[in-house]
């Protein structure tokens, strides 16, 4: 089987999103690899124009997972989210319940990395949401997107990845590739902002491999692996070989 981690040959050219790729043709640990045209990560969709929405069709997505806030899916709705194109499931299933005592946890965060294992730690209930979303959707492609497609994608992304084995070098060079694919957007905001010392905690530039290792080295430590840390999310195990099956090459 030939391994296909470059991010270039994974990078889908959807017209106008920046930050689109497919989860397929990384090696794991056990010596698969995981599935093409499966499990893509986005930014928001709602940038795409008419050829890009043609071409998300083409590729077989036919499930999309919105894990944006309830109140950022409804002040910019999904352009699936009404859709007239009935082959799409649109689902919106938020990371968070934005609880005041975990939003003080979260503004005390150094860094981007411990707020995605704050997030972990207290919103287990809606990670096994999605994951389940996941694991039991109809057949064809499933696309998980949140704004700018790093950081709430990205955290689905990492569980799902090392759930099938994926190495966590892959996973965080996956990860980071997102600020690359974002850069054109980044260079307008400073533009628009009057400099990079302007930017604002979540949009600098601090998608590093540290982050997405800090939060998989957090997993490991605190609850054993991923598939324990999922299992006391309240996930199934056969729940959990849904998701494998679904992922991984047959």
């Amino acid at each position: 089987m030939m391994s296909h981690h470059d991010p270039d040959n994974r990078k889908l050219h959807w017209p106008d999103c920046f930050n689109v790729r497919d989860m397929g043709g990384l090696p794991t640990e056990s010596g698969n690899l995981t599935r093409f045209k499966a499990l893509v990560r986005s930014d928001t969709p709602n940038r795409l124009n008419e050829d890009g929405i043609q071409a998300l069709l083409d590729y077989g997505v036919r499930t999309i997972i919105d894990v944006r806030s309830a109140a950022e899916a409804e002040q910019y709705p999904s352009i699936f989210r009404e859709s007239s194109v009935s082959k799409v499931t649109y689902l919106n299933l938020p990371l968070e319940k934005y609880y005041p005592h975990v939003g003080k946890l979260i503004k005390q965060a150094k860094t981007r990395g411990e707020v995605y294992c704050i997030v972990l730690d207290h919103y287990p209930d809606c990670i096994a949401a999605v994951m389940n979303a996941i694991g039991s959707a109809a057949e064809g492609g499933i696309l998980i997107h949140c704004h700018a497609g790093k950081d709430r994608t990205g955290t689905i992304i990492g569980l799902c990845l090392r759930l099938v084995g994926v190495p966590f070098d892959l996973i965080a060079a996956d990860y980071a590739q997102s600020q690359i694919c974002l850069k054109p957007l980044y260079d307008e905001l400073v533009q628009k902002v009057g400099g990079d010392e302007n930017i604002g905690f979540w949009s600098k530039q601090t998608v590093t491999k540290e982050m997405m290792t800090l939060m998989l080295n957090h997993i490991d430590l605190k609850y054993g692996d991923t598939e324990s840390y999922l299992k006391s999310a309240g996930l199934k195990d056969h729940e959990l070989d849904k998701i494998k099956s679904r992922l991984l090459e047959s």
